[in-house]
């Protein structure tokens, strides 16, 4: 016995419902990703404009806590100021961690750490050496 047209019509209008259920997801997973890409990415853009001498591209990667700690301890602009500091040159990337949202890039003259906010990844400390004390990390660049 063959289904009825309009049972075949009920299956049909469910599966293209689901369908475009499962497309729509999938754009919205897309569009709810990083826009300004992994944590690695960021900190490598950010060397880039430092490199540079973009201090407007660097600032633009930087969390809005060290960006603020940067231009009041400076009394400059964060672009004027990002590029007075002493941000080691780096290569390829040698190590990524990510716990959430926090991330930590190591290279092998520095290491960044990074946040993750609504908008993507942002760079909160940078010029990081390991310390003897009792702080893991002494950070030429960093947040409050």
């Amino acid at each position: 016995m063959r289904p009825s047209s309009g049972w075949r019509r009920c299956v049909d209008s469910a599966t293209s419902r689901l369908a475009i259920v499962v497309l729509l997801g999938l754009g919205l997973a897309a569009c709810g990703g990083d826009r300004d890409g992994t944590a690695e990415d960021v900190a490598t853009s950010f060397y880039a404009a430092i490199a540079g001498a973009d201090g407007a591209a660097a600032c633009h990667l930087l969390a809005p806590a060290t960006r603020d700690e940067l231009q009041q301890t400076t009394g400059k602009t964060c672009a004027e100021a990002i590029l007075e500091e002493e941000v080691p040159e780096v290569t390829q990337p040698i190590d990524v961690q990510v716990y959430g949202t926090a991330g930590q890039v190591r290279f092998g003259t520095d290491t960044a750490f990074l946040a993750k906010f609504r908008d993507g990844w942002r760079v909160s400390a940078v010029g990081c050496t390991p310390s003897a004390g009792d702080r893991p990390y002494d950070c030429t660049v960093a947040g409050g």
